[in-house]
């Protein structure tokens, strides 16, 4: 197993620490365990645990992570029921992908689709919303694709385009829907088209999103705006930037900033709950540090 980037390092220590409960634990300890279980060097430890505090100083009291100086690190004691979590587990390379499910499910994608959901709307702030586009629905959203756009340009407060809507579609390469009416309630406000993704390779995705359809479909005044959610942190630098050439990157910092709560909802908390349980047989080692 190789684990690459501080990124990534980082994604792993949380899980671990999350594993093992909120009881802090050394970096000596923390350093030898995971040179021992995967083969990580000091030094690179050290960069995860960096990597966790710039994250800490960006989110505040929204990371369920403590890192005392260079002596330390622990998890809250909500830890479990943080939405930043719940994104967490999520990210492609990290221990759940390891050693339980080697590709995401369709629990795994919904349940991050409605994180997603929840966070674009606060774009905007108390007067955005958005909802969850993807098919299964559990919003009422019809299963097939013409009736879907008519209940979806219902839901924002536009009319139906002419473009032609194949009706082997399932959600046009959208799995959420995000938009700001203004207090006059005339068409021209903007409406965000957000697709998310559980894969490691980010450049492979996005393209999916036809903007020139999307208008076509909706009759939309002004052109929609793009977004790739994904729940991994990207870090800066080349794929970063081509990434945001494209379209906005809605990565876990973002996500998790954009949220309007610190805590998920039950049955995201229910799906960590169960996850943590997994892994305990493989990190059984962090708990006993």
């Amino acid at each position: 197993m190789t684990i690459r980037g501080r990124a990534r390092i980082a994604d792993w220590i949380e899980v671990g620490l999350l594993v093992r409960g909120p009881r802090p634990l050394g970096l000596d300890p923390l350093q030898s365990f995971f040179e021992s279980s995967i083969g990580l060097e000091p030094q690179q430890v050290n960069t995860g645990v960096r990597e966790m505090a710039r994250r800490g100083a960006l989110l505040g009291a929204r990371y369920p992570f403590k890192v005392h100086g260079e002596y330390a690190v622990q998890s809250t004691t909500d830890a479990a029921r943080s939405t930043y979590m719940t994104a967490a587990l999520m990210a492609p390379g990290n221990p759940v992908r390891e050693y339980l499910k080697a590709a995401p499910d369709e629990s795994m994608a919904v349940t991050f689709e409605n994180l997603v959901a929840s966070a674009a709307a606060g774009i905007w702030g108390d007067a955005g919303h958005a909802l969850r586009f993807g098919w299964p629905s559990e919003i009422g959203r019809p299963p097939e694709f013409d009736a879907a756009i008519n209940w979806l340009a219902h839901r924002i407060g536009v009319s139906v385009g002419q473009g032609y809507r194949q009706p082997r579609r399932r959600d046009g390469g959208v799995d959420v829907v995000a938009w700001r009416p203004f207090p006059d309630g005339r068409s021209g406000f903007p409406v965000l088209l957000v697709q998310c993704t559980l894969q490691e390779n980010l450049l492979a995705k996005g393209m999916d999103v036809d903007t020139r359809l999307w208008s076509s479909w909706l009759a939309m005044d002004v052109d929609p705006t793009t977004a790739l959610a994904t729940p991994t942190v990207v870090p800066p630098g080349a794929v970063w930037n081509e990434l945001a050439l494209k379209y906005m990157v809605l990565d876990r910092i973002r996500l998790i900033g954009l949220s309007p709560a610190a805590t998920a909802e039950q049955l995201a908390v229910d799906w960590v709950a169960a996850t943590v349980e997994g892994l305990r047989e493989h990190l059984e080692e962090i708990r006993e540090l």
